[in-house]
């Protein structure tokens, strides 16, 4: 059976367009991706299965050799390869505590969602 990407709202698998990827197993980094996927998923905790697809990551968290080959007209059949610190920040998410539905397109829009969300609590 294929992993499914574990993020509020997707369910995609492997295919020619979606790559996806293991949680890591560095703790720092770990905790990362828990605590992105927890903004649209109160209390989910990740399995030793759980797996986030290549939509939830900026183009810059990709390593760039198979993009200039896909750039350049050429066919590329590949998974994306993610630089070794990467962070998911992409999320169609319904923010948890809130009704607002939001698709940051950077990380500073992430930055901005946490600074309303922090602001509408306290």
């Amino acid at each position: 059976m294929p992993s499914r990407c574990v993020a509020a709202g997707c369910s995609n698998t492997s295919s020619e367009s979606v790559s996806v990827y293991k949680f890591p197993k560095q703790e720092t980094l770990l905790k990362q991706w828990t605590k992105q996927v927890q903004r649209t998923r109160a209390n989910w905790v990740p399995t030793a299965s759980s797996t986030l697809c290549s939509e939830h990551f900026e183009a810059d968290c990709f390593e760039e050799t198979p993009q200039l080959m896909k750039d350049m007209g050429m066919h590329v059949r590949y998974k994306k390869v993610l630089k070794p610190n990467a962070i998911p920040t992409i999320f169609k998410r319904s923010l948890v505590g809130t009704s607002e539905t939001e698709t940051p397109s950077t990380s500073t829009g992430v930055v901005e969602i946490i600074i309303r969300l922090y602001l509408s609590v306290n």
